[in-house]
């Protein structure tokens, strides 16, 4: 008697994690794991944060592909090792504005997650280069070296061709 218990146990257990498993992802869970996968690669530079999710029409009856259409702003917390979401970075005053869209494709095991947030070219050439920011921790490209001109692009070989 108590194999069977063991065993009925054993499956509605199983049951429960396949029902976990296969519970989908509400719109607003798709946008931010888009959004976290944005800000992901981000190190050194300002992290965006959420201002709009535009779920897809209600007639849009699909339960592979889900379109995405949101809009993020640029928050005045900057990316480092520890930081890498937007949370409790308040947005920045006259910051870059993005609208985002894309695709979320599941299909049983298989997710897919397709964004893109192109900058604003109009915006970006009327933007004044502000000052540059050191965030701590993250290091910048070096310089140039000064030696370096346009008739010798010597300085973009490797250090073994180059001193030879």
């Amino acid at each position: 008697m108590a194999g069977a218990w063991r065993a009925l146990v054993l499956v509605v257990g199983l049951a429960a994690m396949a029902c976990v498993a296969q519970r989908s992802l509400s719109y607003e869970e798709i946008v931010n794991h888009a959004l976290r996968f944005f800000n992901y690669g981000r190190r050194g530079q300002r992290l965006f944060g959420l201002l709009e999710a535009i779920p897809p029409p209600l007639t849009l009856n699909t339960t592979t592909t889900i379109p995405l259409n949101f809009r993020i702003k640029e928050t005045v917390c900057f990316s480092t090792w520890l930081r890498r979401q937007p949370r409790g970075c308040a947005f920045r005053e006259g910051g870059e504005e993005r609208n985002c869209t894309g695709n979320y494709f599941r299909l049983r095991h298989v997710r897919l997650l397709s964004v893109d947030c192109p900058q604003d070219s109009e915006r970006e050439r009327e933007r004044e280069p502000g000052p540059a920011v050191q965030v701590p921790g993250v290091r910048r490209p070096a310089e140039v070296p000064e030696e370096a001109t346009l008739e010798s692009d010597s300085y973009k070989l490797p250090p073994v061709v180059r001193d030879q």
